[in-house]
Order: C-alpha cells, then structure tokens, then sequence
C-alpha cells in the first residue's frame, strides 16, 4: 500500500514537470520566437524590395506588356520611377506575389559617390503583406579596401494578412564586397552591418544589433545567406537570429537561453 502510494507521488511529480515543461517549450514558440520572425521578415522585405527596384532601373522604363509597369521621368531632380504591378497580385519572376506601386527617387547613378536613392509605397503588398515607409540609401563612396560603402536607412511598417503589425527602424552601413566590376546584378555580394529596433506583433518594442555581418547575394531567393543578428526585446531575454554559413535556403537559426530552434523564413 505505502508502494502504491509511493509511485502516485512519483507519477504525479513527474507529470508535473512535463506540464511545465510543455509550458516553457509553448512559450518558446510563440512569445519568444515572435520578436525573431518579425526581424528576419523586416530584414528580407526590404532587400527584397531593393533587388525589385534595382532590375527596374535596369529596364531604364523600357518594358512593355505585362507587369510591372516600369516608367521613369528624368525631366525633374531628383529623378523619379514608378514600378507598378497593378492592383491584384502578380507572380514576379522570382517567385513573389506583389500588387500596388513602389516609389523611387535618386539623385545621381548608384555607383557614383554622393548619390541618394529614396524607396516609398502606394498599397504595395509583398505576398500578401501591406508595406508601408520609407528606404533610403546614400553612396559614401570608397572604403580604404577600394569597396563602395552606402549607408542605408530604414523606417517600415508591415501589415500581415491576418491584419497584425510590427515596425522596424534600422541603421546600417551596406559594403559592395563582390560584382560591383560587372554588368549583372547577379553576382554581386554585400555585407551589412549596423543596428536597429522595433515593436512586434505582440507590441513589444526590441532593439537589434548585427554582431556578424550579414551577407546578402542578390542571386539567393532569400537575399541574407549568412550572419547573426542579436535582438533585445523589453525586459525579455536576449534572442540570437544566425541566418547560417552561406548556404542559400529560407532556414534560420533562433537562440534563447541557451535553447536553439531552426525555423522557415516567413516571406
């Protein structure tokens, strides 16, 4: 009988720890995971964005037929383009819904130092999420290495599908590290470095902190394919984001107290 009872106590002790446990693992997946997504996403959204207006300038307004839409009007300074997908979704050619109308304005070509570049919306949707805010972007011209430096600034806002929204402000210093001696985009390679911070969906505000460069090559679908972002939500535990060693695929590391868990990139 005492045996018996003995092994209820156990039993139930043991339950115990698995209940609290499940708790912890829960809380691990949402309220810790949260700040970590909506950095990642707010990072590759505006690289996303960037390599978008990057082949519109390419086209230099020439395109016809199909979407987008690109037209530019160099009578006027600074210059300013227009890159409209229409008003439902389209599939762009690397793989991406997008709708509404990306904005740009630039003072000069990009590789010229002292060049400006502004990034706006009108309605623009990304697979589904409302964009909203500004990206600007300025060449400071030749680091010691001989690599063109640009400081790069953002204030954005994203709306999800299931109508929540976070914000994200960013400071960063952008180096052209490969391809910038050649005529295709697709192989060129920057690393960015810099801070930033935010409120996420749950409205919890955050700082972040690039303690590894990231590496961006514009031939990824993914843009960042390695690097490590530290973020610091409010009164919250450190969260370790590490997008990998260079492989080009849609996983990320997340780190919190010591407990790692590898996630899909949210587009």
């Amino acid at each position: 009988m005492k045996k018996s009872m003995y092994y209820s106590i156990i039993f139930m002790f043991l339950m115990s720890i698995s209940i609290i446990s499940c708790k912890k693992e829960k809380e691990l997946d949402t309220d810790d995971i949260t700040t970590a997504e909506d950095q990642s996403q707010g990072e590759m959204t505006f690289d996303l964005v960037y390599a978008e207006v990057n082949e519109a300038a390419e086209d230099l307004g020439l395109k016809k037929g199909g979407f987008p839409i690109v037209s530019v009007d160099s009578s006027v300074s600074p210059i300013t383009m227009t890159i409209d997908y229409g008003t439902s979704n389209y599939l762009c050619k690397d793989g991406n819904l997008r709708r509404g109308v990306i904005l740009v304005k630039w003072t000069g070509a990009y590789r010229n130092p002292g060049t400006k570049i502004l990034i706006t919306f009108d309605k623009f949707y990304q697979n589904n999420n409302l964009v909203e805010g500004e990206k600007s972007i300025t060449n400071n011209g030749f680091n010691a290495n001989g690599q063109l430096s640009f400081s790069i600034e953002v204030s954005g806002k994203i709306t999800t599908p299931s109508a929540e929204t976070f914000t994200w402000k960013s400071n960063r210093t952008r180096l052209w590290v490969a391809g910038a001696n050649t005529a295709s985009r697709l192989d060129d390679i920057y690393e960015i470095t810099g801070t930033g911070s935010g409120v996420n969906r749950k409205g919890v505000a955050f700082t972040s902190e690039i303690t590894k460069a990231l590496r961006v090559v514009l031939s990824c679908s993914h843009k960042i394919v390695s690097g490590i972002v530290e973020v610091k939500p409010e009164n919250k535990l450190l969260r370790t984001i590490d997008f990998g060693s260079g492989a080009c695929d849609e996983f990320i590391s997340i780190t919190v107290n010591g407990k790692t868990r590898t996630i899909a990139r949210r587009k």
